[in-house]
C-alpha cells in the first residue's frame, strides 16, 4: 500500500524547505533510511532519509521548487503499485 510522507519540521520554527536534489528517482527502488532527498532550509542542507522500503512513486516537487513543512514530500509504494 503507498505510504505518502510529509515534509517534517526538522528545526524550531521552519516554514518551508526547498528541493536541492532528488536521490532517487520515480520508479526507483530505496531501503529503509536511505537518502531520498536533499533539502536546504534557511540554515542547513540536510538530507530526508526514507521511512520505509519501497520504490518512489510520486515526487511532491521537482528540484528548485520550495515547500511548505506538512506538504506532501514523496510517495512510496510497492513494487508493481501506480
Amino acid at each position: 500500500m503507498a505510504f505518502e510522507f510529509h515534509l517534517p519540521d526538522i528545526g524550531e520554527g521552519l516554514a518551508e524547505a526547498t528541493i536541492v536534489s532528488w536521490r532517487v528517482p520515480v520508479g526507483g527502488r530505496i531501503g529503509l533510511d536511505e537518502p531520498m532527498v536533499e533539502i536546504e532550509t534557511d540554515k542547513a542542507v540536510v538530507e530526508i532519509p526514507a521511512p520505509r522500503p519501497g520504490v518512489i512513486l510520486h515526487h511532491g516537487a521537482p528540484e528548485g521548487a520550495t515547500i511548505a513543512v506538512e506538504s506532501l514530500l514523496v510517495v512510496i509504494g510497492d513494487e508493481g503499485e501506480a
